[in-house]
């Protein structure tokens, strides 16, 4: 800014005095990214993702595998103190509709007083427990002498000679994972993890 004054004194003019005023102006601040910046964090938020996906898939295969055979361990133990309670055969096997036995573990999971011993729940039988398997992950086989996909519990809670193993296998190919369920005559169980999917899950 120029401000400008005249003097006067008498008949005598005084030099015009000048001032010459600056306003300082605060400088300018640029706030946010640049299309390099957001590149680069975009880039290394998709490396971080990618490197990450992998490591989830397995926890998820892990835990899937856990309840799948914590169901089928329970499921089994459910069965066998009814045929010990009841004083009667007690038939245990894969079924889809709590109905009859199909030997689909996927689906669910029957246990019944099967009286005529014809894997169906009929007006003589007797439902005793249904547990679904539908949310499951994977696949299940039982695998037992004689090839018999149902589980026969006498009176004593033994199964005599139908010793075997459920073999449980996730449907992801690449994270694949197999687990067993061993299961000897006196149907008590345990568990074996981290198996080779190779080999189990052809």
């Amino acid at each position: 800014m120029l401000n400008t004054r005249v003097l006067s004194r008498g008949n005598h003019e005084q030099p015009v005095i000048l001032t010459l005023c600056t306003v300082a102006q605060p400088a300018r601040l640029y706030l946010g990214l640049t299309l390099i910046e957001i590149l680069i964090t975009v880039l290394l938020t998709s490396l971080l993702i990618g490197l990450s996906l992998p490591n989830i898939k397995v926890l998820q295969d892990s835990a899937s595998t856990a309840v799948a055979l914590q169901r089928l361990s329970k499921a089994l133990e459910s069965a066998k103190i009814s045929a010990i309670s009841s004083g009667e055969m007690v038939t245990f096997c894969g079924s889809e509709n709590s109905l009859n036995c199909q030997g689909s573990w996927n689906e669910g999971l029957l246990s019944f007083i099967d009286r005529n011993q014809n894997q169906r729940i009929d007006t003589s039988d007797q439902a005793l427990n249904w547990q679904s398997m539908q949310d499951i992950q994977g696949s299940i086989r039982w695998k037992a002498f004689g090839n018999r996909q149902y589980l026969l519990l006498d009176p004593r809670g033994m199964m005599e000679t139908q010793n075997g193993s459920f073999t449980y296998c996730t449907h992801n190919a690449l994270t694949s994972t197999a687990a067993k369920l061993v299961v000897n005559r006196a149907a008590r169980s345990r568990t074996l993890r981290d198996l080779d999917p190779k080999d189990h899950c052809g």
